[in-house]
């Protein structure tokens, strides 16, 4: 079974789906491409919302679509964290992290240089509340994109990456994103899937096909591992 890292499925909770009814497309459509274990992962915009009020929201939300969702797909619960200031005035950030566990996936603006500023918000998470960073989505930060001496960095930090199947699409993005993954630069991978269009969740076998045929099964098999380690399935 495979493993959607990000996704944007929770009903009426962010830009994504709008609906129980649409969301549960969406799992139908991943779970016919054996894609059985969903990160549910919203938007969390930390200058613009509390973690209480996001946590309330995201729990109301995973209520109306919980009955719903077929016994053999799992899911865990998390957040897409805009880092910002903000988030560091709360004492205890575990509720939107992957599954309450260590793994927390980050997002920056998508102009950042991945200077010392943003590096200092990764050592933050993880010296003040020893978490594991995960960036989202490489392919949206030109600078990482142009610089692979950036991305090498981030490696050597232990800062974990994240790509969307969807990204693949792109000829230059293609390109530039199998070499990450030959390189070993890129650990998990996600649909980002906000409805039946954005982020098509249909991208997800043939990503993971051209992955396998690129890179050799080896890539396939580290996606799965690492995905491992970090998804923590709720119990129903």
């Amino acid at each position: 079974m495979y493993y959607d890292m990000h996704s944007h499925i929770l009903p009426e909770m962010d830009d994504g789906s709008k609906s129980v009814e649409m969301s549960l497309e969406i799992i139908e459509k991943l779970r016919a491409q054996d894609v059985k274990n969903i990160c549910f992962t919203p938007h969390f915009y930390t200058n613009e919302e509390s973690l209480e009020s996001f946590v309330e929201r995201r729990q109301k939300s995973l209520d109306k679509l919980l009955p719903h969702i077929p016994a053999d797909v799992n899911i865990c619960v998390g957040a897409e964290v805009y880092v910002t200031r903000y988030l560091f005035n709360n004492k205890d950030i575990s509720d939107v992290c992957y599954g309450g566990s260590k793994f927390i996936l980050c997002e920056f603006s998508f102009s950042s240089h991945f200077s010392e500023h943003t590096m200092d918000y990764f050592n933050r998470l993880r010296g003040n509340y020893g978490l594991q960073p995960v960036l989202t989505h490489i392919e949206r930060y030109e600078n990482l994109m142009s610089s692979e001496g950036l991305v090498q960095d981030l490696c050597d930090e232990d800062i974990l990456i994240q790509t969307n199947v969807g990204a693949f699409r792109h000829f230059g993005q293609k390109r530039k994103l199998l070499k990450y993954i030959k390189r070993g630069y890129i650990d998990i991978v996600g649909t980002d899937c906000h409805n039946l269009s954005r982020g098509n969740p249909d991208e997800y076998s043939k990503t993971i096909e051209l992955v396998r045929e690129k890179c050799g099964q080896e890539a396939i098999d580290r996606f799965i591992e690492v995905s491992e380690e970090i998804f923590t399935p709720l119990k129903r």
